[in-house]
């Protein structure tokens, strides 16, 4: 029997959270991650079945507003649902709830099915045992785009990719990217600031070799656009943090 919504509860471990013993938006995105990748097998379009047929998911944005963040040792349920594709695209919504049964994060994302070339592959060809979908969205916003002068500045952080920072697919894993943007911000302007939401748009892949710069700017206060870009010339990722 399939499930439109399922639920899993973890403990947040020493190494998915940071340096204030806080779970790492990082940490959120793999816990994302692997009940997606679960739900996804329940219902009959998980990586299993998409490789044989030479497709595999990709993640093109992600939103998460942050009520607080679980501690190191705290017990968190993950919930997940999807809601009904559109011709390619195919949204879920995602919840992070506390031991107390409160919310403590809600997400919202927009994933698609690639081929090996490529090329975006239609929802109407990728099987589905869903009986019906979930409207409601745990999170939404609107898309999150500010072009700045990144000529006049110096990366906030840099990073050439290896090996470690890969997937199964070969290029440079989704949750990665929360990582480089966040190591734009110093420690003490993490401990000073409460992280209220961030937003990340996944627009070309990085590979071994790559050399990527990450550019920020506060465009309102406590509100930092950042951009990622390839080897001095290609955008591969947007992004928008906001702290309270």
């Amino acid at each position: 029997m399939t499930r439109n919504l399922i639920a899993q509860t973890s403990v947040v471990r020493n190494f998915e959270s940071d340096f204030m013993q806080e779970l790492k938006p990082s940490a959120l995105l793999g816990f994302f991650q692997e009940i997606a990748a679960d739900h996804a097998e329940e219902l009959g379009f998980g990586d299993s079945v998409l490789r044989k047929e030479g497709m595999f998911w990709v993640l093109s944005k992600i939103y998460a507003e942050v009520t607080r963040k679980p501690v190191c040792g705290e017990n968190i349920t993950v919930k997940t649902w999807p809601h009904a594709p559109n011709k390619a695209i195919f949204e879920r919504s995602f919840e992070v709830i506390d031991e107390k049964g409160e919310r403590a994060i809600s997400a919202f994302s927009r994933w698609c099915i690639l081929n090996a070339s490529g090329r975006i592959v239609p929802a109407s060809r990728i099987p589905c045992k869903a009986d019906k979908f979930i409207d409601e969205r745990a999170a939404d916003a609107e898309d999150f785009f500010v072009p700045f002068d990144k000529a006049a500045k110096e990366p906030s952080f840099s990073i050439k990719i290896a090996n470690s920072e890969y997937d199964l697919n070969y290029h440079v894993n989704n949750i990665k990217y929360a990582d480089y943007i966040f190591n734009c911000f110093s420690v003490n302007e993490l401990k000073e600031r409460a992280l209220k939401s961030f937003q990340i748009h996944y627009v070309k892949q990085s590979h071994e070799g790559d050399v990527l710069e990450f550019y920020r700017e506060e465009v309102a206060p406590g509100v930092f656009a950042v951009e990622g870009v390839k080897n001095g010339e290609e955008t591969v990722i947007t992004a928008g943090v906001r702290f309270d």
